[in-house]
């Protein structure tokens, strides 16, 4: 009866797989910390050895080595093992234990209706969907594992972050999501024409924080895609979903602009022109922003020609008339 309920309870209970769970030849990250490495050969008190490029593992001595307190907590340390990626060994068994990369991650917003990139054609209401790029989908190859957990980032114009996104009545989390290949797409999930998504800029940016390595590495490009200028989508408007914030390329427009402008003075009913050169240049105009600045020039006032020395004639005829009256 014991011996059943023994098989019951072991077939109930299978062996648990983690994300800290680095099988044989398997890949860690840069900034991953509590990592079991005991599937890969490595013991406690033993070390693992890197090899420059080019040389013999079997008979070259090791260029870097590394003890391993504990295999059950391992922690891929970015000031041990920044410069040092590749394959690491058992030593002095020289045998492969695992891989160190440096993890990347980028992110880019995708048109639902073109599966371009958002900006030009994008037009009023296209629902929108993101593409991720990154080398943390090996974390899929560790067993029970069905991903890297990336989580993406919409935050509102009022600041406020959503977890979820809504299009055509499904709602899709943002949380964690199961990265399992290079590039890997969401799909359109974020219907931009409903109202519960208010019009304005949108910031977006993605993370992974698996086993601590953001905490740990948090570095723009590797662990998250947030930077100091980000990435804003603008939502709502006439022209459709549009993105900001990101390296866009720059159109030159090149032409003649002629201004002349005309100075008109009355010196001795003397009239000066003068005319200012017609000026020949490039207009360079960005894609990111435009400033068009608007401008009056009130009209010129003229005087007659003449006028000064008629005014003086009729101020001497006044005073002679004063004068041969009093003479009377």
């Amino acid at each position: 009866m014991l011996l059943c309920l023994a098989a019951l309870v072991a077939f109930a209970s299978p062996v648990s797989a983690a994300l800290t769970d680095i099988p044989a030849n398997g890949t860690v990250y840069i900034g991953e910390q509590g990592l079991n490495i005991a599937a890969t050969g490595v013991t406690a008190g033993t070390q693992i050895a890197h090899f420059g490029a080019g040389g013999n593992v079997q008979t070259d001595a090791p260029s870097d080595l590394v003890t391993v307190s504990d295999p059950s907590s391992f922690y891929v340390a970015p000031t041990t093992f920044g410069g040092l990626t590749g394959s690491w060994y058992t030593f002095p068994g020289r045998q492969l234990a695992f891989i160190v990369k440096d993890p990347s991650l980028q992110l880019r917003v995708i048109n639902g209706r073109t599966d371009r990139e958002i900006g030009t054609g994008s037009v009023s209401g296209d629902p929108l969907g993101f593409r991720i790029e990154t080398n943390l989908d090996a974390m899929a190859q560790r067993p029970g594992v069905a991903g890297a957990p990336i989580t993406i980032h919409v935050r509102d114009p009022t600041g406020a972050e959503f977890t979820s996104l809504v299009n055509g009545g499904v709602t899709t989390s943002l949380v964690n999501i199961p990265v399992n290949a290079s590039v890997y797409n969401t799909g359109a999930i974020w219907a931009t024409d409903t109202p519960q998504y208010r019009a304005g800029s949108y910031q977006v940016w993605a993370d992974c924080n698996a086993n601590g390595m953001k905490d740990n590495y948090n570095q723009v490009g590797k662990t998250t895609t947030l930077s100091q200028t980000g990435t804003a989508v603008q939502v709502g408007g006439t022209s459709g979903p549009s993105i900001t914030g990101v390296t866009t390329p720059t159109v030159t427009a090149t032409g003649t602009a002629a201004a002349t402008v005309t100075i008109t003075a009355t010196v001795n009913a003397t009239t000066v022109t003068t005319t200012v050169p017609t000026a020949t240049g490039t207009a360079v105009v960005t894609a990111s922003s435009t400033v068009v600045t608007s401008a009056t020039t009130a009209p010129a006032t003229t005087r007659s020609p003449g006028f000064a020395a008629t005014t003086l004639a009729l101020a001497g005829l006044v005073a002679l008339g004063f004068a041969v009256l009093r003479r009377r």
